[in-house]
Order: structure tokens, then C-alpha cells, then sequence
């Protein structure tokens, strides 16, 4: 029996502050506002970052986001996400591989369980150009049940407009492994380097 499959809809921005202030260690903090396909606010984030680069081409950090779930018939819902992330990746010629393990307590639909997100990405150097495209895959795996939840699929490209400040364009398409649902998502990010 055919069974219909939902489509949703969202965008988001946010605009990425980040600081080394010391050799290895980069912080960031990143306001974001997610909008729904009627483009209200579906929920503000604010995210704080600390990496560290321990040795070449390796990146550990740990974040910490306040959620805002601002919603019309019951009270403001207040969550707290925690991540704590590793990333290797090196360039080979004008490429860019990468593969990232990262360990949440919160997943963008599901505010309950513990998730680790398996990513691998791709981003590619354009000559004499500022433009850097990349593609990724990423697994959501609910380690509380044991299930893939999710995979995330992503294309986009950054564009770097001088020394400190970068744009950058993105589609994901969620694709829920146990539902009959998808989620199509337009991102459009700013980063400024201190």
C-alpha cells in the first residue's frame, strides 16, 4: 500500500562570530533563527564553541546551545543541547576530505536521547576563485534505542569576501529512517573572523 510522505520546509540563518586567542584554541559563537515554511520564527538558538587542534589536520570541541521554542498555544519551551565533537581532515591538491564523530544530547526534532552523528564531507578549493563548494552525508544514530534516525544530505558553497568575512549558501534534505517524512532546508550563514 503507497503511503503519501510529508515535506517540510525551513530555513535558517545565522551569523558565526569566531576568535583564536590563543595558537590551537578558536572560539565562536553563533546566533541563528530557524524559520518555518510560512517563514515565522520557528526557534532562535545561541550557540557557544571551544576547539582545539591538537595536532594537524585533527579538531576536538565541545559546544553548548540555548534553544528558544518560542509557540503559539502553549508556554515558551526552553532546551539545552550539549556536543562534544572530533573532526580529521586534510587537503589533497585543491580537495578537502573530512570525516567528523559527534555525541549530542539533542537532535533538531527530538529533545529526549543521546545521538552520535556520523558525517563524512567533501569541499573543493575553486582556483583563483573565493568560492568553495562542498557535498556531505551525515547519520543521526539514536544511541538510546539503537536506531539510525536520520541521514542529512548537504550542498552548498562558501564564499570568502576578504580576510575576516565569509557567506555561505546550503540545501540539506533530512531523510527519516523510521518515518514517512522529509525535511528540506535552506541555510544562509555569515562568518566573521576576529
Amino acid at each position: 500500500m503507497a503511503q503519501e510522505i510529508d515535506n517540510d520546509f525551513q530555513a535558517r540563518t545565522e551569523a558565526k562570530l569566531t576568535y583564536k586567542p590563543i595558537k590551537k584554541v578558536q572560539l565562536s559563537f553563533t546566533p541563528e533563527i530557524r524559520w518555518d515554511e510560512n517563514f515565522s520564527v520557528s526557534k532562535y538558538h545561541f550557540q557557544s564553541t571551544v576547539s582545539y587542534n591538537p595536532v594537524k589536520g585533527l579538531d576536538l570541541s565541545g559546544s553548548y546551545r540555548f534553544i528558544v521554542n518560542p509557540r503559539s498555544t502553549n508556554p515558551t519551551e526552553y532546551l539545552h543541547r550539549f556536543a562534544f565533537d572530533a573532526e580529521y581532515g586534510r587537503k589533497v591538491y585543491r580537495w578537502k576530505p573530512s570525516v567528523r564523530l559527534k555525541y549530542t544530547n539533542y537532535t533538531d526534532d527530538d529533545a529526549n536521547g543521546d545521538f552520535l552523528r556520523y558525517r563524512a564531507k567533501l569541499d573543493y578549493n575553486v582556483k583563483n576563485f573565493k568560492l568553495t563548494p562542498y557535498a556531505s552525508a551525515e547519520g543521526f544514530h539514536d544511541i538510546s534505542v539503537n536506531e539510525l534516525y536520520k541521514m542529512r544530505y548537504s550542498l552548498g558553497a562558501s564564499y570568502k569576501l576578504n580576510k575576516h568575512n565569509s557567506l555561505k549558501l546550503g540545501y540539506a534534505l533530512d531523510y527519516y529512517m523510521l518515518e514517512y517524512r522529509n525535511k528540506h532546508i535552506i541555510s544562509i550563514g555569515y562568518k566573521y573572523k576576529f
